[in-house]
């Protein structure tokens, strides 16, 4: 059964554009015709639909989870309107309870999940393999490795997704994301995006409702539609075989192509592009063709499982590391391990990989440590400080106040996944292992995202911890977006909808023992938060007090100095301002260096009221 290129497919237009492949993304799916875009924000996957709402066309919106999100996608796609889900790996993770019924209904309009991972983990909690969830969910994968196949593929698989009944994953990585490269033929805002005529609502129970007698029939549709997409994979022509020396061949896909192909251009290459289910015919061919084929592929050796379930063993996470992403320099290591790499030079730079690249304590003696800090004048600090100093247990969460576990506040001590700190305080609560009163805390954006329902649930069971939502009005570790709490989205014109108060809906849970404070004024926050964490009751404290750095950058108009006398206490240096740095002079004592503040100091005043001997004061103007 042959295909036509589905790639060839969107390309009216006649120039040329270099994008980001999240850009790219957008562009592919306006050029595609969606009409419904949902996902909440996760590095490295941020970009996406911020760029698809210019174009003005599609509804585009955050929406207050991945759950949530991918379930509006289900909706639309019920409704015959194309949609497209966007979420980073983990948030994959949120919306895998619809994501696996989806599966077995099928679509009706197109619909593409983009899943961007992060190897390396650059802003994330691990860094999970989500090619596993197309293998799980048995349905088909692309992976792009560059702008252009980001932008292609997005087109591509809106179309594979109605062309066979089902969601279809596309799958980038943090340097795919991120990195920019020529696309050919782009949409651009202002554009026309290729819309199919609407079609109205219908019933089908037996495709949409699975209960069990309708899930069965579900199961072994999707199940048989494995045969079709994998003909599909070798026919379509998006996986390709670029036969060179056939002494040397490498079996890849996304951005570890990009590295294989400098390191090694004179090889031989299979590009599994459509990843899932894999070629059987054109793998069999390549490796029948090439004496020497070794998998290159970042993580998990997925590609290389699934090629030994054909009963072909090649080797690949014999050379290449299953964790981190792989780099030029890794993939050369690794092609010279294989024995693919054997002159001198080869052999001499190999040393030199080795010697610096895996060997981290080589790194640290010559590189001065540094550990990213809360921004100056961020009003998480004082909280964190207080906490600190009050010494309780503090189930933490997913955000930059995550940053408050690391010296020198030290003042969390838990960062597994979105919404876990009010659910762990009270498991931890309830161990009864501390003798103190427990805190959960988490932000504004994460309190909606994930945290309702643990509070609720603590209140339900009746069990005692002090709440702390961190509310700077925004979603602040990716860039600033909105959420529920802010009143702005999105869609169209970015119109400004009905704000959700937070401290309304802890209300409506029963809670009545609430606690405002503004964390600037850090006696305040210390005297609140001890009352809260000395209390028996479950209680909550909100600190309201906007992001440093979205929408705008914030300035005080003041600016402090450490005046003379200071006897160089360090209290000060403990709240981690970065705006606040040691001097290379001594105080009385001269053991102790003296602090100054910089340029960078905002004027939130937090450290002259920590100051308890007054020794940092405002400069007058």
């Amino acid at each position: 059964m042959q295909y036509d290129n589905i790639t060839d497919s969107y390309n009216p237009d006649s120039s040329n554009a270099l994008l980001t492949g999240n850009e790219a993304i957008a562009s592919g799916a306006y050029k595609a015709g969606v009409h419904i875009a949902a996902g909440y924000p996760g590095t490295p996957s941020s970009e996406i639909l911020p760029f698809l709402a210019k174009f003005k066309s599609a509804i585009v919106n955050w929406s207050i989870n991945e759950k949530t999100a991918l379930e509006i996608a289900i909706g639309a796609s019920i409704g015959f309107k194309r949609s497209m889900f966007t979420t980073k790996h983990v948030g994959l993770n949120v919306a895998s309870d619809p994501l696996m019924t989806l599966a077995i209904t099928g679509v009706r309009g197109g619909l593409v999940i983009v899943t961007a991972d992060d190897p390396g983990m650059h802003s994330s909690q691990n860094e999970q393999d989500n090619r596993m969830y197309a293998k799980f969910a048995k349905i088909p994968m692309l992976e792009p490795s560059d702008s252009g196949e980001c932008f292609n593929f997005t087109a591509a698989a809106f179309e594979i997704s109605e062309r066979f009944d089902t969601p279809v994953i596309l799958r980038t990585t943090t340097r795919i994301s991120h990195s920019g490269s020529i696309v050919s033929n782009p949409a651009i805002p202002g554009g026309a995006g290729i819309f199919k005529p609407g079609r109205s609502y219908a019933k089908d129970i037996e495709k949409f409702v699975m209960v069990p007698v309708y899930a069965r029939n579900r199961h072994k549709s999707a199940i048989k539609r494995l045969k079709y997409l994998t003909d599909f994979s070798n026919n379509s022509g998006i996986n390709k075989i670029e036969y060179n020396s056939l002494d040397f061949g490498i079996i890849t896909s996304g951005i570890s192509y990009q590295y294989a192909k400098e390191i090694a251009p004179y090889a031989s290459f299979l590009k599994l592009s459509f990843s899932y289910p894999v070629p059987d015919i054109l793998i069999k061919e390549f490796a029948g063709n090439v004496k020497n084929v070794v998998i290159i592929e970042e993580l998990e050796p997925f590609v290389q499982n699934e090629i030994s379930s054909l009963g072909i063993n090649l080797k690949g996470k014999e050379y290449f590391s299953r964790d981190g992403e792989l780099t030029p320099d890794s993939v050369e290591l690794g092609l010279a391990e294989a024995g693919f790499l054997t002159a001198p030079e080869w052999r001499s730079r190999h040393k030199y990989i080795k010697r610096v690249f895996d060997d981290p304590g080589n790194i640290f003696e010559t590189l001065p440590p540094r550990l990213p800090a809360l921004c100056s004048g961020c009003p998480h600090t004082a909280v964190f400080y207080a906490l600190k100093k009050l010494k309780v247990p503090v189930m933490g969460d997913i955000g930059c106040y995550t940053l408050g576990a690391l010296p020198p506040l030290g003042a969390m001590d838990s960062c597994i996944s979105m919404g876990l700190a009010f659910g762990a305080a009270q498991g931890l609560s309830l161990t009864k292992s501390s003798s103190k009163k427990t805190a959960g805390i988490m932000g504004d954006s994460t309190f909606f995202h994930s945290g309702i329902t643990s509070l609720i649930d603590a209140k339900y069971n009746n069990i005692s911890f002090t709440a702390i939502i961190l509310d700077n009005a925004t979603t602040a570790m990716t860039g600033g977006q909105d959420h529920p709490g802010t009143g702005k989205n999105l869609s169209l014109n970015q119109s400004v909808s009905s704000k959700i108060d937070i401290k309304k809906i802890i209300e409506g849970m029963g809670i009545s023992e609430i606690y405002t404070i503004d964390p600037y004024d850090y006696n305040e926050t210390f005297k609140v938060l001890k009352k809260a964490l000395e209390s028996e009751n479950l209680n909550a404290v909100i600190a309201n007090r906007p992001c440093v750095l979205y929408p705008q950058k914030l300035d005080c108009g003041k600016k402090f100095e450490v005046l003379e006398g200071c006897l160089g206490c360090d209290l000060c240096m403990q709240t981690g301002c970065p705006s606040i740095l040691a001097s290379r002079s001594s105080g009385p004592s001269g053991d102790k260096r003296i602090p100054f503040i910089d340029a960078s100091c905002i004027g939130c005043s937090i450290c002259k009221d920590i100051c308890i001997f007054n020794f940092i004061g405002e400069i007058k103007k």
